[in-house]
């Protein structure tokens, strides 16, 4: 017999059961580092952040300072996962940038600082078991479909709200906070892959988080010392590709938002 869509319980289950999972693998991520480090950070990062984005759905059925420990928690594998990955992403993009613009090799700089040492495995296991306790503790279980679909047109119209500030100013705070809206709408749409119209948001917010990606990853190398040198040719070759950036993520985001909030709200509910 096919389930009611109000049947109380079965989706909040299910989704339960998927952050259940994710921090699972995630321990999983955490035993690799020592032997495959590059793909292993990065992969737990991704799972880190997938994990945070459905929180969001799960909001209704999380007490409140059960759910700033649970990102708490999270933030610190991802933070403490961020130095290395941040060094090997700069690295690849000034290489990129160094071709593009032909520029000769005695303009590419070099970044400064030694490589970090891994986060103690030891400590990433801690941060993830304490999700997975208090995972356990909420009643996340009790929620309806209705209730988790509400959540995920919340961060829609957020980032929706984002995206208009975004067309109005430059400011790298702003941007950035648009850029997560996108990825947890992104997330949440890869598990609420039955909405309509859900494959073509899946692809336009896993592209539009890309090009917001790069734009925070140049936004960041432009304030290293030695890109902002006096007469360096990298300040004009940063601005340039940032404003080309720019043209392109705001034309995307007006088509992945183009529903006003309200008429998304419906079209999930299948209220339109």
């Amino acid at each position: 017999m096919k389930q009611s869509r109000d049947t109380p319980g079965l989706p909040g289950r299910k989704l339960k059961r998927l952050l259940h999972q994710l921090c699972e693998r995630a321990q999983e991520d955490v035993r690799r580092i020592s032997l495959h480090e590059e793909s292993a950070t990065h992969q737990l990062r991704v799972r880190v952040k997938k994990m945070m984005a459905l929180l969001r759905l799960a909001n209704q059925g999380i007490e409140k300072h059960t759910l700033q420990a649970m990102r708490q928690h999270l933030r610190a594998v991802k933070n403490a996962c961020a130095g290395n990955r941040e060094q090997v992403v700069q690295s690849k993009l000034i290489d990129k940038l160094t071709r593009r613009f032909h520029l000769a090799p005695k303009h590419r700089p070099q970044l400064l600082g030694q490589p970090l040492k891994a986060p103690p495995a030891s400590d990433l296991h801690h941060q993830l078991y304490a999700v997975g306790q208090l995972i356990d503790s909420t009643c996340i279980q009790t929620l309806t479909e209705e209730q988790i679909l509400e959540e995920h047109a919340r961060c829609y119209r957020k980032g929706r709200q984002l995206m208009k500030q975004a067309c109005e100013t430059k400011d790298k705070r702003t941007l950035h906070r648009w850029r997560h809206r996108v990825k947890d709408l992104y997330f949440q749409t890869l598990v609420l892959s039955q909405l309509r119209g859900a494959e073509r948001r899946i692809r336009r917010a896993r592209r539009l988080g890309q090009l917001l990606g790069r734009d925070h990853d140049l936004a960041n190398l432009a304030t290293e010392p030695a890109f902002a040198m006096r007469r360096s040719p990298w300040v004009q070759v940063i601005n340039e590709h940032r404003d080309e950036l720019r043209e392109r993520y705001l034309s995307l985001g007006h088509k992945l938002y183009a529903p006003p909030g309200t008429r998304f709200s419906c079209k999930i509910l299948h209220c339109a």
